[in-house]
């Protein structure tokens, strides 16, 4: 079973701070923006318009210099290195934008008819409760906000509630927006954190799926490599690396197969080194390893048409599976294998046959019909080679 692990404390407040600067900076700012252009258009008749101009451009400058701080934390992932830092930062960003909604109202109420207040707090309360939506991802941000906004104006509605006929109402009211919106917030805040935790535990999980799925892969590349290697050790002769006698029996009887359907030939030449016993007896089992070895690289060389194999039958006896080859090309073949071993010129003295090491060759060729088993074909060519033999070695005998 798959560990899941669960996203820490840390790791949790700072993908907080990174969705909120992602998905808050361009929703929160272009409300404020909004509402800043909104102020100056209600008021310029009261106020002037260069006054109002001024005091919207130090707004959007407040609004412009908190998102470059947001891009620039993004950029240089202050959220991961220092998460602390940058949200006291935030924090003090929404408490200077808050303040500046909540002084704002509170230094033009007295000077403009009611109506035109309750459309100015309408706009503070709708860009508090918009920023409600992007900012809750960090609850003290967002709280920043509200009680910077909202707070001051109900207070101050209601310490002046002899001012106007409603500001006690206006007062009550802005209160109970605040309560209802710190609770909706908590509600919310909970439910982003929740999102935000399993949304890192599912990549959590992807990425250790996508971890072991690639161990698997390797693993089975692995496995594949490790059977071929298997599959080579089973029909492989680990002395002379030609084929063994599992991967002639084998292949001769595909060839068969082959031959009968197609109504070729086969040939098979058996091949045995003279007086062997002798050379170990003479030169010891090492040198007489080496032998074999360098006649398996001879019967490499000698197969040199396609699907021809070379193997070791057994002990000191050799075998060519020629398919496709008739008499006349099998002798030819065997007449080849016995020039090179002449010239590899390995000495021999104990050998009563020639000074130089040798080898006797039986050779069957067949036209395999329904009957025709691997056995029957060595059979043939072990009793052309017994001929061989009994007929003073170092020569080919077809059968």
């Amino acid at each position: 079973m798959i560990y899941q692990p669960r996203i820490g404390e840390d790791e949790l407040f700072a993908a907080q701070l990174e969705l909120l600067m992602q998905n808050g900076r361009v929703a929160s700012m272009s409300s404020n923006c909004i509402a800043a252009l909104a102020m100056v258009a209600l008021l310029w008749p009261y106020f002037g318009l260069l006054p109002l101009l001024l005091w919207a451009s130090l707004v959007l400058l407040l609004l412009l210099l908190r998102s470059l701080h947001m891009s620039n934390a993004l950029a240089g992932h202050s959220y991961q290195r220092e998460p602390r830092r940058l949200f006291w930062r935030l924090v003090f960003g929404a408490l200077l934008t808050g303040g500046v909604w909540s002084a704002t109202y509170i230094a033009v109420a007295p000077h403009i008819p009611p109506t035109l207040q309750y459309v100015l707090l309408l706009i503070i309360v709708m860009i508090t409760t918009i920023s409600l939506a992007v900012m809750v991802v960090v609850r003290e941000y967002f709280l920043a906000f509200l009680f910077a906004s909202l707070f001051p104006i109900a207070w101050w509605s209601l310490v002046h509630l002899w001012e106007q006929p409603h500001n006690l109402l206006v007062g009550a009211v802005l209160l109970g927006v605040c309560a209802l919106l710190l609770v909706v917030s908590n509600w919310i805040h909970s439910s982003f954190r929740s999102m935000i935790a399993l949304s890192w535990e599912r990549e959590a999980m992807a990425r250790e799926l996508g971890e072991l799925t690639g161990s698997l892969r390797d693993r089975n590349r692995q496995l594949k490599a490790a059977r071929r290697q298997l599959t080579d050790l089973a029909n492989i002769d680990e002395l002379t690396g030609l084929g063994n006698r599992r991967l002639v029996n084998h292949v001769l009887r595909q060839e068969i197969n082959r031959a009968r359907r197609s109504h070729g030939e086969l040939s098979v030449i058996l091949i045995d080194v003279d007086h062997f016993k002798l050379y170990n007896d003479t030169y010891g089992h090492p040198a007489g390893d080496e032998v074999l070895r360098r006649l398996g690289d001879i019967l490499t060389r000698t197969t040199s048409r396609a699907g021809e194999v070379a193997g070791r039958y057994g002990g000191e006896e050799f075998i060519l599976i020629l398919p496709g080859a008739d008499a006349d090309i099998a002798r030819r073949t065997a007449e080849s294998l016995a020039e090179l071993v002449r010239e590899a010129a390995i000495p021999h003295r104990s050998s009563a046959t020639s000074d130089r090491v040798t080898v006797s060759q039986g050779v069957f060729t067949a036209a395999p019909d329904g009957d025709l088993e691997p056995i029957n074909l060595i059979d043939a060519a072990d009793a052309a080679l017994y001929q061989a033999k009994a007929e003073g070695r170092n020569r080919i005998v077809t059968a």
